[in-house]
Order: structure tokens, then sequence, then C-alpha cells
């Protein structure tokens, strides 16, 4: 879980505060936080209760019928593979800081990550798993680290200067790259099948857990990074870095920004490989060139800006999930009340959340809103 969350967003939230300025940058956070751990709960709820192995689109035919779900696979299918080729991106731009002129070799770099990153995709989730794991330990000492280094530098006069409460062009940028940066949701099904035969709130606990740590150290490495580098932050963080804090800063930043989209990459390709096999019924084999070639196509069909890419997936494709999400729950909790599981299990002492019909109103207006407002500011 922390492994699908801890990923390519953190590197833009310096980039992304020196746009918005720090008031903006804590107000999204907070909503982000809020929305994304509401989300989380309630569709780890409809994971835990229903029945079999499914994926979202599954769980969307379930409780909303075909239509929805064949709307969610189109939603899920822009979501995933933007994700996918961000990490693909940064996964290059981290990759060719190594090289002596590396600037030059960021195409090679990525489709050296797309193929490696691929490869590691069609192991089984036992195996995936494991390596995310051990591939996700070393990134939150690596983050310490990297914070430790960055302290002496940091200006307080940096964050007071950039404070920014007016409606400027920047005020909604950290909304979208928020939500992206701290959405997990994707392995949800995935923790949920190792957790079959333990309490809800056992899978609760590991959500709100991994969550608020990654959250934690996310807004630490993008204030600390910020504060140092100021007007010399670049779009991925470590640019402005090595022109503050050194190279052997930007080289460990780099191995850092590498390690974490590359977890972030494997976990994300194995459950939307699960999309294909246990919602649409096709093989393995298949389904595999399926989750990772598209991602490929879109880097050589020339989109790469990943700021705007990561706003853009972040605010519309998760959003409209989100609604999925609060229409699921809400069936589900019908159901159950009506006496009416069917494929459900029964409610383990009614651990379910009943949120407020206002609370449910004020997310799904705000979510919309967010991805209606990204679209306007992409066009416009």
């Amino acid at each position: 879980m922390a492994g699908m969350i801890f990923g390519a967003g953190i590197f833009v939230l310096p980039y992304m505060f020196s746009q918005s300025g720090l008031f903006w940058g804590l107000v999204h956070f907070a909503v982000a936080l809020f929305v994304i751990l509401t989300l989380n709960f309630l569709y780890a709820e409809v994971s835990y209760y229903t029945k079999g192995r499914h994926r979202f689109t599954g769980y969307t035919e379930i409780f909303l019928g075909k239509t929805a779900k064949h709307l969610a696979f189109l939603s899920t299918l822009f979501s995933y593979y933007g994700s996918l080729l961000i990490y693909g991106l940064l996964g290059g731009v981290f990759l060719s800081n190594f090289f002596q002129n590396g600037g030059s070799h960021k195409v090679l770099a990525s489709v050296l990550f797309f193929a490696a990153a691929g490869v590691f995709a069609f192991f089984n989730l036992r195996k995936i798993g494991i390596i995310n794991f051990y591939l996700t330990v070393p990134l939150f000492g690596f983050i310490v680290y990297l914070v430790a280094v960055a302290f002496p530098s940091i200006r307080p006069e940096n964050f007071l200067m950039n404070l920014n409460f007016n409606f400027s062009s920047g005020w909604f940028l950290p909304y979208g790259i928020w939500i992206f940066t701290l959405s997990g949701s994707a392995v949800i099904p995935e923790v949920r099948d190792i957790f079959s035969k333990s309490p809800l709130k056992d899978l609760k606990r590991v959500i709100l857990i991994s969550l608020i740590l990654c959250a934690f150290f996310s807004l630490i490495f993008g204030l600390a990074v910020w504060g140092a580098s100021n007007n010399k932050t670049t779009e991925d963080a470590l640019g402005g870095m090595m022109k503050v804090l050194g190279n052997e800063a930007f080289l460990i930043g780099s191995l850092v920004g590498f390690l974490a989209v590359f977890t972030s990459f494997i976990a994300l390709a194995a459950d939307m490989r699960g999309i294909f096999k246990y919602d649409y019924g096709v093989s393995r084999f298949l389904a595999w060139p399926l989750v990772v070639i598209p991602p490929v196509i879109l880097f050589f069909l020339g989109v790469t800006n990943f700021v705007k890419i990561l706003g853009f997936v972040g605010a519309l494709g998760l959003g409209i999930g989100g609604v999925f999400t609060i229409l699921m729950a809400r069936k589900m909790r019908k159901r159950i009340a009506d006496g009416d599981p069917g494929d459900l299990l029964e409610p383990d002492n009614g651990e379910y959340m009943k949120p407020s019909r206002a609370l449910e109103i004020i997310v799904l207006v705000g979510i919309l809103a967010g991805a209606l407002y990204e679209i306007w500011r992409i066009l416009v």
C-alpha cells in the first residue's frame, strides 16, 4: 500500500509549492488527504464485503450495472495509462541523471525504464509484493537523508514570500497533484486479498497508517526541497537541488526517485493486469502487453509534459473513480439495510462506514468540481 502511494507525485511537490504558494499548497493537501482517506475506506469496504476476486471495474458492474462498468473501465484506462506514462517519464529523468550529459539520454532512459518495469510487471502478485516491499523500505530512509541535507539551506523567508492568499493562476495547481500523490486505491483489492480472513478494521488500519505515513513524508520532502531551492526549483525537484545541495544529494535523490516510480509502476501495472484478468476474462499473457505497451505508445507520440499530465490524471481520472466509489458504497449499504446482501458477506458488527448524506454530497460535488475546473484550466 505504501509502495503504491509513495511514488512519482512527491517529486513535483516542490515545484507545485513554488507555483501556488504555501497557503494553497497546504489547503489542497488537507482537502486531498480527507477526500482520499474517505474514498479509500469506502472502497476497502466494498472490496472486503464482496465475495470473489474482482478489481475496480468488476465491483462497479456488481453494484451499478454493465453500463457503469464500461464507463468505469474507460476512466480507469485513462488514469492508469496516464499514471504509467508519468512513471516512465520521471523514471527516464532520474535514470538519465547517472549518465554524463544526462539530458540528451532521457528518451533512451525512459525506454529502458519501460522495458525493465514491464518485465517486473509480468510477475505474479506475491513476487510483486516482495519486490515492492524491498524497494519501498529504503525510500523513507533516503527521504530523511535528503531532508537532513537540505535543512541547513532552508530559508524561512522563502515560505513567507510565497504565502499567496489570492486566487492567482497557480492556486488550483496543487489539487490534482495532491490527489495523484496520495492516491493508492489501485492496490486496495490486492491488499484485501491478503486480509480476507482478518477483520475489516485491520485492513482499514493498514490503509490509514500507509496514507498518513506517506502524506507526512511527502509534505516534509516537498517543503524542505522548496525551502532550500526556492526560485531554483525545477519540475522534477532534483535539478534545483543539485544547484543548492551539491552533486551527491542530487545522485541520491535520483536513486530515490527511480525506486519510487519503479515500485509504483509495477504495483499499478499488476492491478491493471488484474482488471483485464478478473473483470474481463483476459488471459495473463494477453493482459500483460495490454498494460505495458500503450504508455510507451503515448510516450513516442510526444505526450511528455508530466506536470500537466499528473494534475489532469489526478483531478479527472481519479476524481471520476471517486464518484463511482461513493455510488458503490451507497448501493452496498442499501442492500445490507434492505436485507438483500446477495453476493455480499455478512457485515462484521456493522463496521462499514455510514457517512451522512451531506458529507457524501460535499465529497461528490468537490471532486466533480475539481475535475471540471482542471479541464477548464488546462484548455483555457
